[in-house]
């Protein structure tokens, strides 16, 4: 035998006694020294005040629930209008509605902002994500509320001969001239981009277009095969059309009762 092959024996037969002697010390519980605490941050999965996009599509049936829940109504009556000496944000207006972003909402009632005397709700405990953007999405629906199903399927039919060709019937940007754009046609299903947007932009990009992309002005033009003119009046049902794609009106809950525990 080869004083290498010797050697190569030896190195193992220590090796082998090593993991003899770790593993046999392995009957009991393994004790780490130190303070645990030290080793891995309890916080360190509790995140940080940054806008989370919800799993689901928001419902503003929910959301209502939710703020019977939080008697939001103390400040802010059942109609948005605001109460005396408790708040003057007039939730009840159509144009506060307008000028708000969704994220702004979130941002708002999960985190509160300093100066402002109003709930923090990523204290409260019992609230999921979900609920918050529930919340945030009624509040907005009530100076704004959606199209109701028959307006919805109204202008279905315009989006469908108008808008589809590039944004898609489902709002991807994916419709069949979308390939030959650059850049291509907004995805109003991209809840990064469009709860970001507040629906004064919204109403802008389809009455006056954007320059120097494929996206055409629509104010005052008309669409001759449905008889329509696209006057403001219906500049803004297209931005409620738009806004189906980040929210919606069918309900979950019962009155009373939050979400179930999902993100």
């Amino acid at each position: 035998m080869s004083p290498k092959t010797n050697w190569l024996k030896i190195l193992s037969l220590v090796t082998l006694f090593g993991m003899t002697v770790i593993v046999s010390g392995c009957g009991g519980n393994i004790t780490l020294k130190g303070n645990e605490d030290q080793l891995a941050s309890k916080t360190v999965t509790a995140g940080t005040k940054e806008v989370i996009y919800p799993d689901a599509t928001p419902s503003v049936s929910d959301g209502k629930v939710i703020y019977a829940k939080l008697k939001c109504a103390e400040c802010h009556s059942d109609s948005g209008e605001p109460v005396a000496g408790k708040t003057t944000v007039n939730l009840a207006d159509k144009n506060w509605s307008h000028k708000t972003k969704p994220t702004e909402l979130y941002e708002f009632l999960n985190f509160g902002k300093p100066g402002v005397d109003h709930p923090v709700l990523s204290t409260t405990g019992d609230l999921t994500r979900r609920d918050v953007w529930n919340l945030a999405f009624y509040t907005r629906a009530i100076g704004q509320p959606l199209l109701n199903d028959e307006d919805q399927l109204a202008v279905d039919a315009v989006f469908g001969s108008n808008c589809a060709v590039c944004h898609g019937k489902k709002g991807y940007g994916d419709g069949p001239l979308s390939k030959n754009l650059e850049p291509v046609p907004a995805n109003f299903q991209n809840k990064a981009r469009f709860y970001d947007r507040s629906d004064d932009v919204l109403y802008d990009h389809i009455a006056n277009g954007i320059r120097w992309e494929g996206m055409p002005n629509f104010l005052g033009k008309e669409d001759k095969a449905k008889s329509l003119t696209f006057d403001e009046a219906y500049i803004w049902k297209l931005v409620q059309y738009v806004r189906h794609f980040h929210e919606t009106n069918e309900a979950t809950l019962v009155a009373g009762k939050t979400a179930p525990q999902t993100k």
